[in-house]
């Protein structure tokens, strides 16, 4: 912002002179006296001096910028330049006029004929007619640096809108980066969880198989001496029942 004010400053410097410096134009054209001609001359000369430092200076500015910025002043410094120089031009040929306008005053009081008067009269209408294009030109180039406040107050309050929204998009940024951190903190706080839903289950699998082997071991050792005396009382021999014998029948 800081660096925008400057190009404006130098902006503005260069409009308030190239005024000044069609006021002298127009003051030339128009002053009878010479050493007031010569002294209007002489700060119009001045005028222009310090129109072309601005320019040097806003063109060094302008340098500086970034492509953007760098490549709207360049376009506006060629707009400058080229007015300046369609000044200096102007200011040469009322400069021009007014000398010869002189020399018509000299003629005149030195008693010329109606030739040279109407000669004189000529040239005066031509140099109202370049006053008239002059006071033209000041105008248009009043107008053009009022396009120029107009577009950078737009171009202002784009960047200030710019601005706005950037700090709507860190601001987003900075939430999405807080909730990619919550999840992350959330996929670890699951991930432990199913770990221990993992370990509890293969504990209950190792209590069960404990328990099952216990059993089986209870069972076992609960049905084995049944089954050994089982076997014992059927290996017993057994003896053969002796039958009474019936007596002999007497003859």
């Amino acid at each position: 912002l800081i660096i925008m004010s400057l190009l404006e400053t130098y902006e503005q410097q260069f409009g308030i002179t190239i005024a000044e410096i069609t006021s002298k134009i127009n003051q030339i054209s128009r002053i009878s006296d010479p050493d007031e001609r010569q002294s209007a001359e002489s700060q119009a000369e001045r005028l222009f001096a310090e129109a072309r430092e601005t320019l040097e200076q806003l063109e060094l500015e302008t340098r500086s910028q970034p492509p953007s910025i760098r490549q709207k002043y360049s376009t506006r410094l060629q707009s400058y330049t080229a007015e300046q120089k369609k000044l200096e031009n102007d200011f040469k040929q009322a400069k021009d006029f007014a000398q010869r306008q002189q020399q018509r005053d000299e003629l005149f009081s030195s008693g010329a004929d109606d030739n040279n008067y109407h000669a004189a009269s000529e040239y005066r209408a031509r140099l109202l007619d370049n006053t008239e294009r002059l006071e033209r030109t000041g105008r248009r180039m009043e107008e053009g640096l009022g396009s120029v406040y107009e577009t950078e107050r737009v171009g202002r309050d784009i960047l200030a809108d710019l601005a706005s929204q950037r700090e709507t998009l860190t601001r987003s940024r900075d939430k999405l980066k807080s909730t990619n951190q919550d999840l992350g903190s959330s996929s670890r706080i699951l991930g432990g969880m199913m770990r221990r839903v993992v370990q509890n289950r293969a504990l209950l699998l190792l209590i069960l198989g404990v328990m099952l082997l216990v059993i089986g071991a209870v069972l076992y050792v609960a049905l084995k001496p049944r089954t050994l005396h089982i076997g014992a009382d059927s290996a017993t021999p057994t003896t053969p029942t002796k039958l009474p014998v019936a007596p002999a029948p007497v003859p």
